[in-house]
């Protein structure tokens, strides 16, 4: 079917293209596919017209810039603004940039150490609190592991910029644990970015918790080192004890907000991270847990503690043999062989026989006694965790990272540097025998009581501690008084008759200590340190060597 021309100039078939879609519906509502056509024909024609236009617009101003840029000069190329940690000025009175190697630490410290002055030794300990000598090995320990090759002498970064000094970055990290400073405030004094800081930090305390945690904090696990934790304790009346046992918090700064309420503890009033350790006697940090919640309780965390547990299940230490005296059905004394190590805690462990905690609620005068001796000796592990913080004050300050495996690293590095500290300044080893009961006179008459240590004294008169006659009207007629005669023998072994039958002895005849409850091996050790204190064998140890006194 052919239109003619006349048709396309009527009203209907106009030749004129139509603006919208709208157009292409007649009045019976069928569309015009004419039409329709070519409506999108001068659509596409419109767009094309438009990018030719715009493409020669372009091209004239590049034509335009070209022609006026040949008759001006060059524009220089834009520099970026120089960046600096710390600015100086020149005797020329020019700004200039501080490196870190013109720095006062890498002058003190660095550069020009004053070694032959002892003032600058013991300053350097307050400040940094190791040796130098120490910070040197600590230094040499760095350059030789693969956390740290980026900052080796004559490394650079991406720009091609010197690396900053592992001296002073090794500086940082101890001044940063020992005082509880910030990046920033270490990037002001060694001028180095805190971002660089940060990053040696992190990779620092990953080191100290791996391989320096390794090589200073281990836990007995032969008869040999055994024996050497045990020398204090076996003078002290307690044979077969390896260390004290209890449970510390180091605060959290930025605890996330879904971890918060399982990080606060009912006798804190922030969130904290809690730590399980065992310490023997001269302050060493033998085992401790990871981080957990500081909700946990002691019964909780001690299921964590890989030392512990195995002692409890007798894989470990079990060669270990202890001479406790006792008493036979004759009343005499005699020796009796058992075998294991036990720890000494307080009373919120699990009633386990190698976990032995004093006595709360007693009137025997020897169970007094021995509690309260027992008290005395377990405050080597609150000793410990006292100097631990103080000396390290970010354990005491509170930990300024997110992560939770960073706050646990940064307590493992302290307690391996704790340890190395100890090494190095002569006190890990075997403490001389101390304090004797046999230098005080009858009945702890002596002239000068203050030389007495408070645990000697204390064995003296145990029922005098416990003295519940609050009034100070005495005890009355209805009272026997306390002639200060220990207790009679009344049982002589009798609580042990409980559960005898699970009572497992060796080949050797030594009894295993792990397969006697709580209150057998209570007994017999209470028995043991009776005997030992009226033979006037208890001694107190202490590193200063015997305490003598003149009456």
């Amino acid at each position: 079917m052919s239109i003619s021309i006349q048709t396309l100039l009527s009203d209907n078939y106009s030749i004129i293209s139509p603006k919208s879609l709208a157009e292409c519906v007649d009045d019976e509502g069928r569309v015009d596919a004419f039409k329709c056509r070519r409506l999108l024909l001068e659509e596409a024609d419109a767009v094309a017209r438009q990018q030719l236009c715009l493409a020669e617009a372009i091209r004239q101003h590049i034509r335009d810039d070209v022609s006026s840029s040949d008759d001006d000069e060059p524009v220089p190329k834009k520099k970026r603004k120089e960046k600096a940690v710390v600015w100086c000025t020149d005797e020329h009175g020019v700004r200039r940039v501080l490196p870190p190697t013109m720095s006062a630490w890498c002058n003190m410290y660095v550069a020009h150490p004053h070694l032959e002055s002892a003032r600058f030794h013991k300053r350097f300990r307050r400040r940094f609190r190791v040796p130098y000598p120490s910070y040197l090995l600590l230094l040499d320990s760095l350059k030789q592991s693969d956390l740290f090759h980026r900052w080796l002498p004559g490394k650079t970064d991406a720009c091609g910029n010197k690396a900053a000094p592992l001296e002073l970055l090794l500086l940082s990290g101890l001044r940063y644990l020992g005082r509880g400073w910030t990046f920033d405030d270490l990037s002001e004094q060694t001028a180095i970015s805190e971002e660089v800081i940060r990053n040696f930090f992190h990779r620092f305390v990953e080191w100290g918790s791996t391989v320096l945690f390794s090589r200073h904090v281990t836990a007995p696990q032969d008869l040999t080192t055994a024996c050497a934790q045990e020398h204090e304790f076996r003078l002290a009346g307690l044979p077969g004890c390896v260390g004290s046992m209890d449970a510390t918090h180091v605060a959290l700064e930025k605890c996330s907000f879904r971890l918060q309420q399982a990080h606060l503890a009912q006798k804190l009033p922030h969130t904290a991270r809690t730590y399980n350790g065992v310490v023997n006697h001269r302050r060493r940090i033998l085992s401790t847990t990871e981080g957990h919640p500081a909700r946990w309780n002691d019964k909780s965390l001690v299921k964590f503690d890989p030392f512990v547990m195995a002692l409890q299940h007798g894989t470990t230490l079990q060669d270990l043999t202890l001479e406790l005296c006792d008493y036979d059905d004759n009343g005499n004394v005699i020796k009796v062989q058992h075998r294991g190590a036990w720890l000494l805690v307080d009373n919120g462990y699990h009633q386990w026989s190698m976990t032995i905690p004093p006595i709360k609620m007693t009137t025997l005068r020897t169970e007094i006694r021995f509690s309260q001796w027992l008290e005395s000796m377990r405050k080597d592990v609150e000793c410990t965790f006292g100097t631990l913080k103080g000396r390290w004050r970010i354990l005491k300050a509170g930990v300024r990272l997110f992560r939770l495996k960073d706050a646990d690293r940064i307590r493992k590095t302290c307690c391996a540097l704790h340890n190395m500290l100890l090494e190095t300044d002569g006190l890990d080893d075997k403490w001389e025998d101390g304090v004797v009961s046999e230098w005080q006179c009858n009945m702890g008459e002596h002239d000068d009581t203050s030389r007495i240590p408070q645990a000697i004294r204390r064995l003296l008169s145990p029922a005098q501690a416990r003295n519940f006659d609050t009034s100070g009207m005495g005890t009355g007629t209805d009272r026997v008084a306390d002639n200060g005669a220990d207790d009679a023998e009344d049982n002589n072994g009798a609580d042990d008759a409980e559960d005898a039958g699970n009572v497992e002895v060796d080949l050797m005849g030594h009894i295993v200590v792990k397969s006697l409850s709580l209150n057998q091996f209570r007994s017999r050790l209470i028995r043991h340190f009776n005997i030992a204190f009226k033979r006037r064998e208890v001694k107190w140890p202490k590193r200063n060597g015997p305490i003598r006194l003149t009456v």
